[in-house]
C-alpha cells in the first residue's frame, strides 16, 4: 500500500465524504480510488472556504478536508486558513510538503512552521511510520476542545512511497469528549440572571456545534430571557421568536442595540466575546457573565463577573434542571411587557427602512429590496444563505431572518472578500437538499467568480445573488482624491455574460419590479441541478443599520 493510500484509508474511517483542492497532491487519486470524491477548484482559497461552510454546516460533526501542492499551492491558502482560524472552524489541511534534505534550507516554505499561528495544530510527517499517530492527534485536535483548523504536511516524495512494513498499523479513531461545568459556577451563573432586571442571553457559534439550541429555547422561555446571538451564532434561535432580539454584527436592528444598552446583566453563552471590528462589541460597563468550552476564552477581552466552562449543550442541560429546582416546572411568569417591547421595536425598526426595503421606482434598484425579497420569498426550513465581506454582510444581516439552525453562514474575524461563493458550494455539499445562495457584491464576486465554473463542473447548483453598483461601495470615505482624479473605486464588466460563458443559468435584472420573480426563477433552476447568477443592477447603498450604535 502506498503511504497515499493510508492516509486516504484513514480518512475513510474519519468519515470523510469529499477531497477538496488543487492539484498536484497524491491523496487526489487515492482518495478517488477509495471512493472519496476529489473536488478541484480553480483556487486554493474558494476549496477552503467549501470545505469550511461543509464543516459548520455538520456542526463539526464531519470534516471538511483539503490538499494542495507543496510550495505554491500551500502558500497560496494561507489567507483562507486565516479566515477559518479567525472563526475556529475545524478543517483539515492536508499540504504536500518539501523532501526532507530541502526543507531546512530558506527560502523553502514549510508550512508547518508558517502556519503556526493560525491553525489549532501543525504538524509535519517525514517517517510513514507516525503517519496513524499524527493523524490520531489530529483528528482528536479536530474534534476536542475549541475548534480550529488543524494542519498535517507530508513530504512529498512520501505520499508516492510505500508502507516500508508488510503489516500496516491499526488506526485508532480517536472520539469525542464533552464536559459539563463547575456545579458551583452552574449556581453562580442562574444567580446572577435571576437576579437581573433586564437580562439578556448573547449566544455564539458555540451553541451550533454544540447542537444546543433546543435547550436554549427552553432555557430562554423557561426564565423569559431575551436573546440575541453573534455573527457567527446567527441561526442559533429563531428570529421570528418573539424572545428574538436579533443579531449583533457590525449592523443591527433596534430591538439588539436597546436591549443591550438597557441590560444590566448579559450571558454570553458559547461565544468567546471576541473584539473585532465586524461584530458588535458590548456596550460601555455591560455586566457580563460567560459560558464557554475554552478557558482561555473567559475575560478575555472584557471582565466577567462569573463564567462557566463546558460543552453549551451539557450546561444549558444544568441550568434548565437548577432552574426547574428553583422556580418549579412551570418557570418565570410569561414577560408579557417585555415581549411586547421586542415586538414594537423591530416594528419600529422594519418602519423606518420600509421605503428602502419596499422600494420600487424606475431607478437602478436598492440592495435592500432584493434582501426583503429573498427574507419573504425562501423557504427558511431549507435554505442556507451566505454573505460576502464588506456591504453585503452589513446589509443582509439585520434584514434576513432565519429560522433553522444553519439556515444562515455568518463570518467575519478576517473578512474576504470572495469567500461567499466557496462557502455557498460548501454549503450544497453539505445539504444538497437546501436552496444554498451566496450574498455578493461586484467586487466579492471578482475576487473568485471563475470559481462559478466549479459550481458547473461539480453539479452543486447553487445561486449566487450579486448585487453590481459598479463601485467598491464606501470608498469614497477612504481614497476621495484617488476616486476623484482617477476613479479608483469605479468597477466593470458583465457578470451575467460571464457565468452564462462558464456554464451556469444567468440573468441580468434591471428593475426592482423584477427582482421577485428573478429570484424565483432562480430557484427553479437550482431545482433543475443548474448553478444560478442572478445580476441585480443596484445603486450605492451608503446607509448601514447601525442601531443605537452601541459599543465600544
Amino acid at each position: 500500500m502506498s503511504n497515499a493510500d493510508l492516509i486516504v484509508s484513514i480518512l475513510q474511517k474519519e468519515g470523510v465524504e469529499f477531497l477538496a483542492g488543487y492539484p498536484n497532491n497524491r491523496l487526489f487519486n487515492s482518495a478517488a480510488t477509495h471512493s472519496i470524491r476529489p473536488i478541484i477548484a480553480r483556487t486554493e482559497r474558494v476549496a477552503i472556504n467549501m470545505a469550511d461552510a461543509y464543516t459548520r454546516m455538520n456542526n463539526g460533526k464531519k470534516f471538511g478536508v483539503v490538499a494542495v501542492q507543496d510550495g505554491p499551492g500551500i502558500e497560496a491558502s494561507f489567507a483562507a486558513v486565516a479566515q477559518a482560524y479567525g472563526d475556529n472552524t475545524p478543517i483539515l489541511m492536508l499540504p504536500g510538503a518539501h523532501q526532507p534534505a530541502m526543507q531546512d534550507y530558506d527560502p523553502q516554505f514549510m508550512a508547518s512552521r508558517s502556519f503556526r499561528d493560525i491553525t489549532k495544530l501543525a504538524g509535519l510527517i517525514n517517517d510513514p511510520r507516525t503517519i496513524n499517530r499524527k493523524f490520531e492527534h489530529a483528528f482528536a485536535n479536530l474534534k476536542n476542545g475549541k475548534t480550529g483548523p488543524v494542519l498535517l504536511e507530508t513530504a512529498a516524495n512520501l505520499l508516492w512511497g510505500k508502507y516500508p512494513d508488510e503489516t500496516l498499523p491499526e488506526y485508532h479513531v480517536p472520539k469525542r469528549h464533552r464536559s459539563a461545568a463547575d456545579e458551583s459556577d452552574v449556581i453562580d451563573v442562574l444567580d446572577r440572571l435571576l437576579a437581573a432586571k433586564r437580562p439578556v442571553l448573547m449566544v455564539g457559534h458555540g451553541v451550533l456545534y454544540a447542537e444546543a439550541w433546543d435547550e436554549l429555547e427552553v432555557f430562554a422561555e423557561f426564565l423569559q430571557i431575551p436573546v440575541m446571538t453573534s455573527l457567527l451564532g446567527k441561526s442559533a434561535f429563531p428570529e421570528s421568536h418573539e424572545l428574538s432580539l436579533g443579531t449583533a454584527g457590525r449592523t443591527l436592528n433596534k430591538a439588539v442595540g436597546h436591549f443591550a444598552n438597557e441590560s444590566d446583566f448579559i450571558l454570553g453563552i458559547g461565544t468567546s466575546f471576541t473584539i473585532n471590528d465586524f461584530s458588535a462589541r458590548m456596550p460601555k460597563g455591560a455586566v457580563l457573565g460567560q459560558i464557554t468550552n475554552e478557558a482561555s476564552d473567559i475575560g478575555k477581552c472584557r471582565p466577567v463577573v462569573c463564567g462557566a466552562v463546558g460543552d453549551a449543550k451539557l450546561v444549558l442541560q444544568q441550568l434548565i434542571a437548577l432552574a426547574k429546582l428553583r422556580l418549579g416546572q412551570a418557570g418565570q411568569a410569561k414577560a408579557t411587557a417585555t415581549i411586547a417591547e421586542i415586538a414594537q421595536l423591530k416594528a419600529e425598526f422594519k418602519a423606518e427602512w420600509d421605503e428602502r426595503l419596499r422600494c420600487n421606482d424606475d431607478g437602478a434598484i436598492s440592495p435592500y429590496r432584493v434582501i426583503h425579497e429573498m427574507n419573504t420569498l425562501f423557504d427558511k426550513s431549507k435554505s442556507v444563505v451566505t454573505h460576502d465581506a464588506g456591504n453585503p454582510r452589513d446589509q443582509i444581516i439585520p434584514f434576513y431572518d432565519v429560522e433553522t439552525p444553519r439556515g444562515y453562514l455568518g463570518w467575519g474575524k478576517s473578512t474576504h472578500l470572495g469567500s461567499s461563493l466557496g462557502m455557498a458550494l460548501g454549503a450544497k455539499l453539505a445539504r444538497p437538499d437546501w436552496l444554498s445562495v451566496n450574498f455578493v457584491g461586484d467586487a466579492g464576486f471578482g475576487m473568485s467568480g471563475m470559481d462559478f465554473e466549479t459550481a458547473v463542473r461539480a453539479k452543486l447548483p447553487i445561486m449566487t445573488v450579486l448585487v453590481n453598483n459598479h463601485v467598491m461601495g464606501g470608498y469614497d470615505a477612504y481614497m476621495p482624491d484617488a476616486n476623484e482624479k482617477y476613479k479608483s473605486s469605479t468597477l466593470g464588466g458583465d457578470y451575467t455574460g460571464v457565468a452564462k460563458a462558464l456554464g451556469g443559468y444567468a440573468e441580468r435584472v434591471e428593475k426592482a419590479s423584477d427582482v421577485r420573480a428573478a429570484l424565483s426563477r432562480g430557484i427553479e433552476q437550482t431545482q433543475a441541478g443548474n448553478p444560478v447568477l442572478l445580476e441585480f443592477m443596484t445603486r450605492e447603498e451608503p446607509v448601514l443599520a447601525m442601531a443605537n450604535k452601541w459599543g465600544m
